[in-house]
């Protein structure tokens, strides 16, 4: 893997599941965290996949600043 491509991984801070930023349609929490697909829908979020984006966040309660797998 090139160098690069390691910083567009982050980690679902909910279930802890690879999330491919530049691939994966998860939701972005702030600059270090983000929610998988499955996750941010399992919270009520729901994307619109003709305007690709979020129009209702996901319930964002009770995750943990530090999630890591």
């Amino acid at each position: 893997m090139h160098a690069s491509e390691a910083h567009q991984f982050e980690f679902c801070a909910s279930c802890g599941a690879e999330v491919q930023i530049a691939r994966d349609r998860g939701y972005a929490l702030d600059a270090e965290r983000v929610l998988c697909f499955p996750c941010a829908v399992q919270r009520g979020g729901s994307y619109d996949e003709h305007r690709d984006l979020w129009v209702e966040a996901p319930d964002l309660a009770n995750l943990a600043r530090d999630r890591k797998p």
